[in-house]
């Protein structure tokens, strides 16, 4: 069942900026002719749109008791404390006080995130980090899937 989910595409202006550098690249290449004007007009948008795409279709989501953040697989039982942060908060664990073993899927346009700590010492990995747009939504979703899957069955 899923409890959470989130694409973390691009935000509009982006694509906005790919039409205007298109436009300002085939209005670059119209003394050379129209043919190359249209070609490079075309072709920018194509190779940008490519790469936006590509950037933008991260999903985060919570689903039977499994975080899966791009290339982040977490189990429910490994959630420690889950923390929203807000834009400076998440500015200083992006920058200053992550460290070298900690996990982060980190969106520049996106500026508020969640910190998930590990409690599992087996994955060498000490908090892990999301930029999302909804971090109060996304800790109620981990609050949620650790309460029904935190606790592995007995044996």
């Amino acid at each position: 069942m899923v409890i959470y989910d989130e694409r973390l595409s691009v935000p509009l202006r982006w694509w906005l900026a790919t039409l205007a550098a298109s436009a300002g690249t085939a209005a670059a290449l119209l003394p050379l002719g129209p043919l190359p004007a249209a070609t490079g007009g075309a072709l920018l948008p194509a190779v940008v749109a490519w790469a936006l795409r590509g950037y933008g279709a991260v999903r985060i989501r919570v689903c039977d008791g499994v975080l899966v953040a791009g290339p982040i697989v977490l189990r429910a039982e490994h959630f420690g404390r889950v923390e929203v942060l807000d834009e400076a908060e998440a500015l200083a664990w992006r920058t200053r006080r992550a460290g070298p073993q900690a996990r982060l899927l980190m969106r520049g346009f996106l500026p508020q995130a969640v910190r998930i700590e590990i409690t599992e010492p087996s994955l060498l990995c000490p908090f892990v980090y999301l930029s999302t747009r909804r971090p109060a939504a996304l800790a109620g979703a981990l609050a949620d899937a650790r309460a029904r899957y935190g606790v592995p069955a007995a044996v």
